[in-house]
């Protein structure tokens, strides 16, 4: 009955020795981190002055060493009996007997035995005096102690003093990072750069510097401003830069005196507007009738995203100055490829719009993107008309009527009329279509002509007259006229007898009477071959404002007439030319400078800046700035040979771009040096030949 009351004392007093090996360890381990925390800290890892880093990067390696020391010792408190038996011989093996007498058959009274005298023994041991933690604990005050002191110190250095602190040498740029941050819309991660010599953002983006200088002051210069930037509780100077244009960053560190710039070039892209038209059916359509239906394709991409695509249309009611309007939009059926490309297709049904004789309806496709506030991308825009008895098909609002305007001639009607005519098999509604695109291209033809004589005369028409119609009478009324004689300009008759041809095969045309047309068309053609056969058909007569007066040729006083003598005018000097060639010139005197010092580093970003601004957005001139950056930077290194080089190819390219810009020159009259080079050609022949 006492062999358990003993056993449970030993079991107990070796859990207790276990965990202050473990403690021991723990403190040990900690104590190796926070030294390598305390190297890290002096030798300015992760940054001087950046406490929060310093503290977890120092709590970091404690637990870490901890956790390395425990797990290290765990195999030596597995046999924590062994451990106690050598910091105290005079147990003569009982605690480890007694640890070790559960794996064994022993008799009850053996164990009684063995355990009793083993809890005699472990009741005279201190587990403190035989694993003391005095040098375990100490280690790791006074590593904590001397970690602490180095990062508070460094902490507290740059809040020391307000005054600019005194840099020792000449102010420099160490290093400079950039986080380009996109406008929130795009949806894209920020970029981060590192030293760059140029920086290509999206349009609104945001320019975050952090630069890590030996300056008490740094000036940051872009193509609109000047900025003075102190530095911040880190030592670092930090700013924002808004990515609005083509330009460039030069940063200027300042101490006692100014050290050596650094410019970084800047490409700003535009977010470009959405791209989107109509696929189906692409063209202008013209219906007998209202009841059609149309089936609809369209397309959009974007260079990042689009958020809407819509087919909105307009109704055009009436006529003369009695038009009506009415916007729609049609609904769409929208397909997403991705965030980029959208397709969409609809079938619209032109029974709902109630369309009249006449009517036509504008439709387009708008599409928007993600960016706030931009304007929508519209596509071409195309109609759906329909027909009048006799009128003429629109040729939708979207095309000027310019580019157009002749590129159509009587010769093409009749060429297009008898192709239509031989082509069979057309069922009625396309050879009714291509009709009235035939007529529409007569009119055409025939408006010119009306143009070209200055409109006609005819009769007040009547309110209740449609306009679409001819009066024939009036027609023939005009012809008799001229007839009679009241025109004696044989030119200006055919015309007007091919005008009027050209109205009765436009309205043939509208009928789909092609073989009326062709007739009519080919009178037309005849009397248009009259016409331009009279030189004076497009002269117009002198009035009698304009006339000559002959009574005053030759007269006056000879001795009044004298030179007339003006300024003579200077031509005017491009400045962007005149910038380029400065440029230039500089160039030249810095590379002809016999040794390179600050000053030519200096000189170089200068002249690198001074390019980007005549034109930010020329990537010549950009490729020129940045290896001017490069040649500066050589020169810092004292390597003369890579600057000089570096600083032709920069010339070079300058010349380049002022030699594109400028005018040819003059051709020089060669016919001297061409008669001489045809008699050398001669000798020489004769030469061979003998």
């Amino acid at each position: 009955m006492t062999a358990r009351p003993n056993a449970s004392a030993i079991g107990e007093f070796l859990a207790r020795a276990s965990r202050r090996v473990a403690w021991l360890a723990a403190f040990e381990g900690a104590a190796a981190g926070l030294g390598l925390a305390f190297a890290a800290a002096l030798l300015g890892i992760p940054r001087r002055g950046a406490i929060v880093p310093s503290i977890a990067l120092g709590l970091i390696l404690a637990a870490l060493g901890a956790v390395i020391r425990v797990l290290y010792t765990a195999a030596r408190r597995r046999h924590v009996a062994e451990l106690v038996e050598q910091k105290a011989p005079q147990c003569r093996n009982l605690v480890v007997t007694a640890a070790e007498l559960p794996q064994h058959r022993v008799s009850e009274r053996v164990a009684g035995v063995v355990y009793a005298r083993a809890s005699q023994v472990v009741r005279s041991l201190d587990l403190s005096t035989l694993f003391p933690g005095r040098v375990a604990v100490a280690a790791f005050a006074i590593t904590a102690l001397a970690w602490t002191f180095v990062i508070t110190r460094a902490a507290a250095a740059p809040a020391a003093s307000t005054k600019p602190t005194r840099i020792a040498g000449p102010p420099s740029i160490d290093g400079i990072d950039i986080a380009v941050v996109p406008p929130s819309y795009t949806k894209r991660p920020t970029q981060t750069l590192h030293d760059p010599t140029r920086i290509e953002a999206l349009a609104g983006s945001e320019l975050r510097f952090t630069v890590r200088a030996r300056a008490s002051q740094l000036v940051l210069t872009t193509l609109t401003s000047a900025d003075t930037i102190a530095a911040n509780a880190a030592g670092n100077f930090a700013t924002t830069v808004s990515a609005t244009a083509d330009g460039y960053v030069a940063l200027e560190p300042l101490g006692a005196t100014a050290g050596v710039r650094r410019l970084i070039g800047l490409t700003v892209n535009a977010d470009e507007r959405p791209r989107v038209r109509i696929t189906a059916p692409g063209r202008d359509l013209y219906f007998k009738d209202g009841n059609a239906s149309v089936d609809l394709a369209v397309e959009s991409t974007d260079d990042i995203a689009l958020s809407s695509l819509k087919l909105r249309y307009t109704k055009v009611s009436g006529s003369g100055e009695r038009f009506t309007f009415t916007e729609g939009e049609v609904p769409l059926s929208v397909a997403r490829a991705d965030a980029r490309k959208w397709t969409a297709r609809a079938r619209w049904n032109l029974a709902s719009l109630a369309l009249g004789a006449g009517d036509m309806v504008v439709y387009r496709a708008v599409a928007t993107d993600e960016r706030p506030g931009a304007a929508p991308s519209e596509s071409d825009s195309f109609i759906a008309e329909v027909l009048a008895p006799g009128g003429v098909a629109a040729a939708g609002f979207a095309l000027d009527p310019e580019q157009e305007r002749y590129a159509v001639s009587q010769q093409m009607v009749i060429l297009k009329t008898e192709r239509l005519q031989a082509r069979r098999g057309l069922s009625q509604d396309s050879l009714l279509y291509g009709a009235a695109e035939i007529a529409a291209e007569q009119r055409k033809v025939r408006a010119e002509f009306v143009f070209m004589m200055g409109g006609e005369l005819g009769e007040t028409p009547d309110a209740n007259e449609d306009l679409s119609q001819l009066n024939e009478e009036a027609e023939a009324e005009g012809e008799a006229d001229l007839a009679a004689g009241r025109n004696l300009n044989l030119g200006r008759i055919a015309l007007l007898r091919a005008i009027r041809s050209m109205s009765r095969a436009a309205g043939a045309l509208t009928n789909a009477d092609l073989a009326t047309a062709l007739t009519h068309e080919r009178a037309a053609l005849v009397q248009l071959e009259r016409a331009f056969s009279h030189t004076r058909i497009l002269l117009r007569a002198l009035t009698q404002r304009e006339r000559i007066d002959m009574t005053r040729r030759l007269t006056g006083t000879l001795t009044d007439a004298s030179r007339d003598t003006r300024p003579r005018a200077e031509p005017e000097i491009d400045p962007r030319l005149a910038a380029l060639r400065r440029a230039v010139a500089g160039i030249a005197t810095l590379a002809a400078s016999p040794t390179f010092n600050a000053s030519s580093s200096a000189a170089a970003q200068t002249l690198g800046e001074t390019v980007l601004r005549v034109d930010a957005s020329a990537k010549p001139l950009q490729d020129a700035a940045a290896t001017l950056a490069s040649a500066s930077a050589a020169m810092s290194k004292g390597n003369a040979i890579e600057a000089r080089t570096l600083l032709d190819h920069a010339a070079t390219g300058i010349a380049a771009v002022i030699r594109s810009d400028l005018a040819p020159a003059p051709r020089a009259n060669t016919a001297g040096l061409d008669r001489i080079g045809g008699a050398l050609g001669d000798a020489l022949k004769r030469a061979r030949g003998r």
